[in-house]
């Protein structure tokens, strides 16, 4: 780095240092998903100022892959952690925090908690969060193990983002409480919008059915899944449907190519559309008929609250906590991995369609994003 660069970055750091309350918030890497659109809300939405950091990744490479980052500046720092142990990591965290001093760090899954929570404890950063945004990555006895260790060092204040979360770390790590805090939603930003403007935007058919997802194109989103359901629903002559439906797959990641294959396999490959990364899903959402997560773990995700909260009722895989997620009178919930039952979920909603408005209700009693940002920035400050 250069020294007029190192100069500008100090002159930033100075800046943020200055300012009361300063939270920072240590994700695995700041790309597009669950945990990191609320990393974001939490930015905007609560009070002081706020710095992300960003374990994996550089900042370019950040930018690029998620161009919403751009408008960041010094807020977000990115350190670059290659896979595997990187002890040095640490130390580096810890010098950062000891020039920040913030008033409390927010961590989020169990990487950041060990290496961000353990700087943060070296730091003597006074508050500590550690977010658990699913259980099911516990249930390896070697990774319980190192995290209960790590736990014990640190000492965070915990959060779940759902009650089952909540019972199942607690179980795991009895001995101190576990705050359950939703992952809200603005309902201002999801709302219910023209269908038929939003299928002219994306230059989709305003007369067929359309079953939508989001999410990592990464196995355990098992979008794979959901295109032998829509294949089952395509070649099944008694359903009658006329049109066939059609799915729309809006993210990115390795699975890609695969599901493409997939879908040329199927005999369907006109009928799935690979959107790629949007950052517009407010404006997309609302061209679907249904929403399906078909995801075979999860914890509590977003994904099927932003779509409720536009009005569209859901198909999800009966894992994590899709059960508090979903609305029992408009959704359906399914085996996780059973094409089959998927198939007949989304047949059921296609022709027997529910009143969405129930749907947006159910979100905004229980998951507003001001109800979550209220309940964390109570914690910070308890």
């Amino acid at each position: 780095m250069s020294a007029s660069s190192q100069s500008v970055r100090s002159a930033a750091v100075e800046a943020v240092a200055s300012a009361r309350p300063l939270t920072v918030h240590i994700v695995e890497r700041m790309a597009p998903g669950g945990i990191e659109t609320l990393v974001l809300d939490m930015t905007k939405g609560m009070p002081g100022q706020h710095v992300v950091f960003s374990l994996a990744g550089t900042r370019s490479e950040l930018v690029a892959a998620w161009p919403r980052l751009a408008g960041m500046n010094s807020s977000l720092e990115a350190f670059g952690r290659q896979p595997g142990l990187r002890p040095r990591l640490v130390a580096q965290l810890t010098a950062r925090l000891r020039t920040l001093r913030p008033d409390g760090v927010i961590v989020h899954h169990i990487g950041p908690m060990i290496y961000g929570g353990t700087a943060a404890r070296l730091a003597r950063v006074p508050r500590i969060l550690h977010v658990e945004h699913d259980a099911w990555h516990y249930e390896s006895p070697r990774r319980r193990a190192l995290s209960g260790l790590f736990f014990r060092l640190v000492r965070p204040s915990r959060v779940a983002v759902s009650q089952e979360i909540a019972t199942k770390v607690a179980s795991y790590f009895p001995g101190r409480a576990v705050n359950v805090i939703a992952p809200g939603v603005d309902m201002d930003l999801f709302r219910p919008r023209d269908r038929a403007a939003a299928r002219v935007r994306l230059g989709m058919a305003t007369d067929v059915p359309l079953i939508g997802t989001s999410g990592r194109l990464v196995p355990v989103k098992s979008q794979a899944t959901l295109i032998e359901a829509l294949a089952l629903l395509r070649r099944e002559p008694n359903l009658k449907l006329s049109p066939l439906p059609q799915l729309v797959i809006v993210g990115e990641g390795p699975e890609r190519g695969a599901l493409h294959a997939l879908a040329v396999e199927r005999g369907v490959a006109g009928a799935v559309h690979l959107l790629g990364h949007r950052d517009d899903l407010a404006e997309v959402l609302p061209s679907f008929d249904i929403y399906s997560l078909p995801s075979l773990n999860e914890g509590l995700p977003r994904g099927v609250l932003e779509a409720q909260a536009v009005g569209l009722p859901v198909v999800a895989s009966n894992v994590g906590a899709l059960a508090d997620a979903v609305c029992p009178e408009t959704g359906r919930l399914v085996p996780a991995g059973d094409a089959p039952a998927l198939a007949a979920a989304l047949a059921d909603l296609i022709t027997h369609p529910p009143d969405v408005r129930i749907s947006r209700r159910f979100v905004e009693t229980r998951f507003a994003l001001a109800t979550t940002l209220s309940a964390f920035n109570s914690l910070l400050q308890r």
